[in-house]
């Protein structure tokens, strides 16, 4: 499993964030299931490949307990960042693993790795969290088969619609509910959207003052993993390997708060030193339009002429020819 992928499942590994997406995707937000309900499965799915089973585990997966502490149903979150229109057959693929898993511990009296065991079947549920910005909407197996040239097939062949959750189109109102470390997630998520709209080139993202991280760690590493800005990216890892987590608590972190430690220590200054350097660059290829134009001028040469006499070829010939009229 690589870094990334572990980084990505982080915080939803920390069981108080986990039981927040259960209450708001089951109970319309309503503090329902609680931390101490959840218990966490590691439980693979199997394929082939190079004649040789491998072990696919799925992104995050709990068993949800009663209040007695009897097994109630099974929740499994995906991350996706991307949209993959195989989707739907995968989700079904976890599903029935859930299932024979379940049916193994039944008929072989074994015992869940928490000491908990099993008498009978209980509810499965998959829940696809995708964090792109492009909304997806093909959800079910209909979207992929062609069941319009076999319609005699369709009362007995099942659709299976996958439950999707597109986060980055989530509301405001929706984010701001959220009871767990999971809301600055998905606010950025939802703001980077919105920001691209209005400028593809320069999304932006204005953390809220308000909001306390819980857990810094786990928080930041996430968003790090999903964060397509790489300067946001490298700057959150800076922040996690030099900072000490734990004096920092004591007076509670922000989201905003991490951001303006970081521009304070000159990490997310990238975008500063770009502009910089863009600048030079651009006051270079002035210096070379304006040899060119005055060697057009002196010499009456077209500004072909002009770049083969200066000696500009390649991407230097390609920039500075549209500046200059023959």
């Amino acid at each position: 499993m690589s870094n990334k992928d572990i980084t990505q499942k982080a915080l939803l590994r920390v069981p108080d964030v986990f039981a927040s997406l259960v209450n708001l995707l089951l109970f319309h937000n309503a503090p329902i299931i609680s931390s101490n309900q959840i218990r966490y499965l590691d439980i693979p799915s199997h394929f082939v490949f190079d004649d040789s089973l491998h072990d696919l585990y799925r992104d995050v997966c709990a068993m949800i307990l009663d209040k007695r502490g009897n097994p109630l149903f099974i929740v499994c979150f995906e991350n996706q960042i991307w949209r993959d229109w195989t989707m739907p057959i995968r989700a079904l693929g976890y599903g029935d693993t859930l299932y024979f898993w379940q049916r193994s511990q039944i008929l072989h009296k074994s015992k869940a790795p928490f000491e908990i065991p099993l008498s009978r079947f209980i509810p499965c549920v998959t829940f696809v969290l995708h964090y792109g910005d492009d909304a997806w909407n093909a959800k079910s197996l209909d979207d992929l088969t062609r069941l319009e040239k076999t319609p005699f097939l369709k009362p007995f062949v099942s659709g299976y619609t996958m439950n999707l959750e597109n986060i980055a189109w989530w509301s405001e109102e929706k984010i701001s509910s959220i009871r767990s470390d999971f809301r600055i997630i998905a606010d950025y998520c939802a703001q980077i959207r919105r920001s691209r709209k209005k400028d593809p080139d320069h999304p932006m993202y204005e953390p809220p003052k308000q909001w306390k991280i819980e857990h810094v760690e786990e928080t930041l590493m996430t968003l790090a993993a999903f964060s397509n800005d790489r300067k946001l990216t490298e700057a959150l890892h800076v922040y996690l390997e030099q900072f000490d987590l734990y004096e920092r608590k004591k007076g509670g972190i922000t989201m905003r708060s991490v951001i303006d430690y970081i521009e304070e220590k000159a990490y997310l200054k990238f975008e500063k030193k770009e502009k910089e350097w863009n600048k030079e660059r651009n006051s270079m290829i002035s210096q070379f339009v304006i040899s060119a134009q005055r060697l057009m001028a002196k010499q009456g040469l077209t500004a072909e002429q002009a770049c083969d006499l200066l000696g500009y070829d390649g991407e230097l010939r390609a920039i500075v020819l549209p500046y200059l009229v023959s």
